[in-house]
């Protein structure tokens, strides 16, 4: 995938719009999570902050949003087998 390009940053407002509005796990606003400010703003707030952020800004959020997924759902696991 070439980095720079209108389609890429498209792509990952598109991932990060369903992240502004609560976490995909446990549907929470975590006050350390870099949206929790973000999430408090009305929905056409939030997409004109998304549009506003560079590509590298972007990527970054998408970046923590799927590790912190990923380690949170690690977490349900490890209770699940507990």
């Amino acid at each position: 995938m070439k980095t720079g390009t209108h389609t890429d940053k498209s792509k990952i407002r598109a991932t990060l719009l369903p992240l502004a509005e609560n976490c995909p796990v446990d549907k929470a606003n975590p006050e350390d999570c870099p949206l929790h400010s973000l999430r408090k703003l009305p929905p056409a707030q939030r997409l004109e902050w998304i549009a506003a952020l560079k590509e590298e800004d972007l990527t970054y959020l998408a970046s923590y949003c799927h590790v912190c997924m990923n380690l949170k759902m690690g977490e349900r696991a490890e209770l699940a087998t507990t």
